[in-house]
């Protein structure tokens, strides 16, 4: 196909003058690499004015641009055959998953001008088959017309080294092969790149950096492709590691490996990886947030790994966990019910959605946390530390002018602390699951003003709330 394009070009430009460079000029000044100059040389300068270059600039030319004396160098050569291929677009490709290579969605292709946004993912379909702009959903506005334009340009450059180095003996034809081989090698590894696989991506950067080491998009690609290897696999190994020993010591380890994963989590996010792992990352920051109770982070990334992930069934069960940690019990009922509309057998689906019911119904009783002043994420010494003030405080002999009221808090900041203090009954509670003994009771609502029955020590115990 490339071999056809280039023949076409090749037949379509054979009746037109070919596009020719000015000069050499002499060149005698210091510094001067020969004795005179040509445009080969002054190929990095064509935006400049010759008076800019040349001390003494060549009669006639002190004020003219480069490129006008240097249009083959250059590349501004305007023959017939350029005109002909200036706009050979066809449309834009959509596709869906932010990957230039997901499933195809015909009925959002759009024209060659329009400007295609960010947030839209897909190519453009050039003339003969050929593709420009393979994009994910993060990329600056651009069209079509303009990115055929430029691939049609590439291709004439293409053709224009080849008949070069066909006139110019072997070392032209191999110092042209090296570079094509290292402009292929760069594209394929940003593909792999975008499309997830790093091992391939850098592979092929290596490649490509042997044949260029200086080239500046292979060197930034490279090393930021590299960079976020290492962190992944660093998230992987913390995330997959083994916690010994168990209970509180373990649930610490396990903490502070979630800890460690956040950072690894940010640091990588700020790299600006494409989008194929931002939506993994975002998991991962999900789970973390949400296992460490952080609970404004994890309805924050959760809810970013849910519109990256297209609104999959496992990312609405863990956006669905976050909301229950910030208490938003009916936005957690409601993502569970969309879990079971998209497979009404899901077991996490269906068990999400009774937790979330419970502890909606909970939200509506007394609160324990609350009865004794703490978050939710308080550690057992501070649950501890939050009785014994309370219970300092509400002590009867503390209090002997309203001695009946007090016994009543007493007894009932105990009876929090009494749950709260047991790791079973506490995950039982933050569960929703009746920790009293007698479901049924402790259900009474109404006005949170006239109080709440618990249980305490086999005593109806009516707590009145200021």
């Amino acid at each position: 196909m490339f071999l056809s394009l280039l023949f076409a070009l090749t037949s379509s430009a054979a009746s037109t003058p070919p596009c020719e460079d000015s000069g050499p000029w002499p060149c005698n000044e210091d510094g001067c690499p020969s004795p005179s100059v040509g445009c080969q040389q002054l190929k990095g300068d064509c935006q400049k004015t010759f008076s800019a270059i040349f001390t003494s600039p060549p009669d006639g030319l002190a004020g003219t641009p480069v490129w006008q004396a240097c249009r083959k160098s250059c590349n501004k050569c305007e023959d017939p055959a350029t005109a002909a291929h200036k706009d050979r677009c066809v449309s834009w490709r959509q596709t869906s998953g932010c990957q230039p290579t997901g499933k195809r969605q015909p009925h959002e292709d759009q024209s060659c001008t329009t400007k295609i946004k960010s947030g839209w993912s897909g190519y453009c379909e050039c003339d003969a088959g050929v593709r420009a702009a393979e994009s994910a959903c993060e990329h600056p506005p651009f069209t079509c017309a303009d990115k055929c334009a430029e691939q049609w340009a590439f291709l004439r450059k293409q053709r224009e080294q080849r008949q070069d180095g066909a006139g110019g003996g072997a070392a032209a034809e191999e110092e042209f092969s090296a570079d094509d081989a290292q402009s292929k090698l760069y594209k394929r590894g940003k593909q792999f790149y975008v499309m997830g696989n790093t091992e391939l991506a850098l592979r092929h950067f290596r490649e490509a950096l042997k044949l260029d080491p200086e080239h500046t998009a292979t060197k930034r690609e490279y090393k930021q492709a590299k960079k976020l290897a290492k962190l992944m696999e660093k998230i992987e190994a913390v995330l997959g590691k083994d916690v010994e020993g168990k209970g509180r010591q373990k649930q610490l380890e396990r903490e502070e490996q979630y800890e460690e994963a956040l950072t690894l989590l940010e640091e990588a996010l700020e790299i600006g990886p494409p989008a194929v792992y931002r939506s993994s990352l975002y998991r991962d920051l999900c789970i973390c947030s949400t296992k460490t109770r952080k609970k404004e982070e994890a309805l924050k990334h959760c809810t970013k790994h849910e519109s990256h992930d297209s609104g999959s069934m496992a990312s609405k069960i863990l956006l669905a966990e976050a909301l229950l940690l910030n208490e938003q019990y009916e936005e957690a009922i409601a993502e569970y019910k969309k879990v079971l509309e998209m497979d009404e057998h899901s077991k996490e689906g269906r068990e999400g959605l009774q937790q979330a019911e419970k502890l909606y119904k909970r939200s509506k009783e007394i609160d324990y946390y609350k009865l004794l002043n703490v978050s939710k994420s308080a550690s057992g010494r501070e649950i501890k530390r939050a009785y014994h003030k309370l219970a300092v405080e509400y002590h009867p002999d503390k209090n002997p002018d309203n001695r009946e009221e007090a016994e009543i808090k007493f007894k009932a900041v105990a009876q929090a602390y009494e749950v709260l203090s047991d790791d079973d009954m506490r995950r039982k509670y933050d569960a929703g699951e009746d920790v009293t003994g007698n479901p049924g009771e402790g259900e009474q609502q109404g006005n949170p003003m006239q109080g709440h029955w618990m249980h305490h020590g086999g005593q109806h115990v009516h707590v009145h709330f200021r």
